[in-house]
Formats: structure tokens, sequence, C-alpha cells
């Protein structure tokens, strides 16, 4: 049995950002999110919920929510010219396809708190070549990896959900590398979930998978939510995913989200925030749900990008396998900001491929699942800790056991912008 950590409950405030709407950089045409505000006393509000105390967590399918409004009732509320799409129940908001005039009346009805254009997501991924480390970096104490991974726990029991492009189930490897723990739940496109772009496949490896994963024995879901066989997604789908996760996950889940917002890899301006994912992440962290977050490939500051800036996302930077024997270098496309939680492997790591086969990729795309697969370890290792629904305290409590000041500048020098910590999977 090897050396463990105590996971230890800390009591945690969680604080909520003021968010600041920027234009973006990639719009998706008459598509849009709005808000509504808080109703005023005595006035009935346009979305209607049930009491969550009295039921509990919910069974509608993905996608589906729990208003007691249908699309069309929300729609002749608002008089809409256009199609509600989808209800966020948990955020007060809708997705609606409108024309930009339609959203400009909206912007001026005193019921509305917010109008925002959907916008084009992209995975946080970017391709190298070399050999394999990373699982031999993620459990050890000190920056050194000796390509063994030990553990003594699986993430039995735990279950994962990775928002990414699908899983290709139906391959025999690909089935292999899960052993049956992984499903394919919902596909945003209306079909099977498969994947043929690789980014989701080689994510969920990362996370629980039997060859290069770290959670060996944790339960995967696959929700698809990337369009077609690319790596963009919209905004709103992202929203979709965690409003659902809000009311029908139990606490104590975990959640990757490995992308961010498409934009200019060249400039780290202008700032691109998003009140309603923000909020939608929100809810579900509230709800009891471990989101970790990809800090971005941009080389940019985590604070000028949702949601890597705020505090209910557990956001991971990337190292390299430079000089691991006596430093984590961050590698060179990682985002630093003070709402890094850690940093992790994430540079040239050996994963599955969208056929099974082995593949090298790099980004903080995989280095989030690492960490997401840390969590499973630990909330197993942990009991019931982790189905409290303090999800601000787990996320303390997993900081507290990382290691300090090995992580440094890409050049080797003392880390600047983001604090210097390494979380292994010590269980």
């Amino acid at each position: 049995m090897r050396k463990n950590h105590k996971f230890i409950q800390k009591k945690f405030v969680s604080l909520l950002s003021l968010i600041l709407i920027m234009p973006a950089y990639a719009d998706v045409e008459n598509s849009y999110i709005v808000t509504f505000k808080k109703p005023e006393k005595g006035i009935p509000p346009i979305i209607t919920i049930p009491n969550k105390a009295d039921k509990g967590i919910s069974t509608a399918a993905f996608g589906e929510n729990d208003s007691l409004q249908t699309r069309q009732d929300v729609a002749n509320i608002i008089s809409l010219k256009g199609e509600v799409v989808s209800i966020f129940d948990n955020i007060n908001a809708v997705h609606l396809k409108i024309d930009s005039k339609e959203a400009s009346r909206l912007s001026r009805d005193e019921r509305v708190l917010l109008v925002e254009q959907d916008r084009l997501l992209t995975t946080a991924s970017t391709r190298q070549t070399d050999s394999d480390w990373g699982l031999g970096r993620i459990d050890e104490l000190s920056p050194y990896s000796d390509n063994d991974y030990d553990y003594s726990f699986t993430g039995s029991g735990r279950t994962i959900y990775v928002l990414d492009s699908g899983l290709n189930l139906g391959i025999t490897k690909v089935d292999n590398e899960f052993g049956g723990r992984a499903s394919v739940l919902w596909d945003v496109n209306g079909n099977g979930g498969g994947d043929c772009n690789g980014h989701g496949s080689r994510v969920s490896s990362a996370a629980a998978g039997s060859t290069h994963g770290v959670a060996k024995g944790a339960t995967l879901i696959m929700a698809k939510i990337t369009n077609g066989c690319t790596s963009g997604s919209y905004l709103s789908t992202s929203v979709l995913a965690f409003n659902w996760l809000a009311s029908n996950a139990p606490a104590g889940t975990i959640v990757n989200w490995s992308h961010e917002f498409s934009h200019d890899p060249k400039a780290c301006s202008p700032s691109m925030f998003s009140a309603a994912l923000e909020n939608a992440i929100i809810a579900a962290h509230d709800a009891g749900i471990i989101v970790v977050v990809a800090a971005g490939n941009d080389g940019c500051n985590t604070a000028n990008f949702s949601p890597a800036n705020i505090p209910e996302a557990f956001v991971v930077g990337s190292t390299n396998n430079v000089g691991f024997f006596d430093s984590d270098r961050k590698s060179s496309f990682s985002r630093t900001g003070w709402n890094i939680s850690t940093f992790a492997p994430g540079t040239a790591l050996s994963l599955m491929g969208q056929n099974g086969t082995s593949i090298t990729d790099s980004g903080t795309s995989f280095s989030a699942p690492y960490i997401a697969g840390v969590f499973a370890v630990a909330c197993e290792a942990s009991g019931t800790l982790c189905d409290s629904g303090d999800t601000a305290s787990l996320y303390d409590n997993l900081r507290g056991t990382g290691t300090l000041n090995t992580v440094t500048n890409t050049d080797g020098t003392p880390l600047t912008g983001a604090t210097s910590r390494f979380i292994s999977q010590q269980w």
C-alpha cells in the first residue's frame, strides 16, 4: 500500500465574480443566449421551475430541463419573433434563434438582464511528437518520471463526464481500453456520438483509459458537444450541458471540459467572457459537481477568458517533459493565471486515438483529464466525502495535497503569473 495523503474536508467560501461581456472573435449568426432578471415580488417569472428540495435529482433527458413552461410558452411570454431552442432553467436563461433586430429589441426589455451572441469554441489541444512520460510523472511527489504508474485506487465507483468530440465504442480496441466502463450519452448532431475528430478519444483515455489513463476503474460518460467531425462547438451547447448536469448529475460527479474560445492565437486580446457559461458552471458547482477545465493553449492569462477565470472551475495548466529531473517546466503554450489550481503533464503524452491505437499529443486539453482522473481516485480513497456537495472544499482539499515550487517557467526560471503547484496522484 502506497503512502496516502488525507483528503481532509475544509470550509471554503466561494466568491462570485462580476462579469463584463466583451465583443466575441467568432460569433454564431442568428443565435443568442438571453438571461432574464430575477422577477420582482409579485411578478410571475418568465421561467418557472419546481422546488428542487422537493423534486430531488432530475431525470430529464440530456439537454432537457425542468421548467414548468414549454418553449412556446416562453416565446409567447416575451412576444418572440423567432425560436426558443433551449431553456436553461438553472441560470434563468434561454437559447434563441433570432436575428440581430430581435436581439436588439430584447436587450431593451426591462425583464432581460443580458443578451449574449452565441460563439464558437474550439478544443484546447496542439499536436507534437515525442516519447511517453506523463503517467510516470503524475504519481510522483517530486519532478521525476520513471515511466511507471503506481496506484492503490482506480476511481472505481466514481463517474467522469467528458464533454467533447465523441467516442468510438463500436471499435473493439476503443471499447477494450475502458473495459465496459464507458458509454456515449448524447450527441449534439443527433447521431451516435462517434469520434471522427479524435480529441474526445484522447481526452477520455487520459482520464480513465486502462492503458493511458489515471482513473482506470472510473465510469466514463461521453456527451458529444462538437459539431460533426470538427474541433469546434457552440457556446450554447456547453451552457446546455452544464445546465443539465446541475439538475441531473449527483454530487461528486466529475466533469471534464477541454475547450477554449476561438480567437486569434497570436493575440491575447480582446478578452472573452460569457456570463451564461460562467453561470451554468457555477450552477453545476453549487450542485456538488467537480468541474475540471483546461487552462487554454494560447499562452495568455486565464483572468481574461471564461470559464478559466472563475473559482468554480478547477483550472489545469500544462507542463512539459524537459528537465523533469529537477523541475516541472510550464509548456510554452500553456496559459498562466492565478486561477490555475494546478499544472499537470500536457506535452507529448501517449494517449488513445479514435481507432484505439496509441497516439502522441499535447495540450492543456489532456492535462485537465489527468486531474479529472486524480479527482476520481481521491474521491474513491476518501469514501463518501465527495458526495457532500461542498465542491469548494473538495477543490481546496485537492490543492492542499499539491507540491509547491516545482513548476517553473519554460526556461527553468521561477514561475511567474501563476501559483507553482503540481498535484500528484498519491492514492
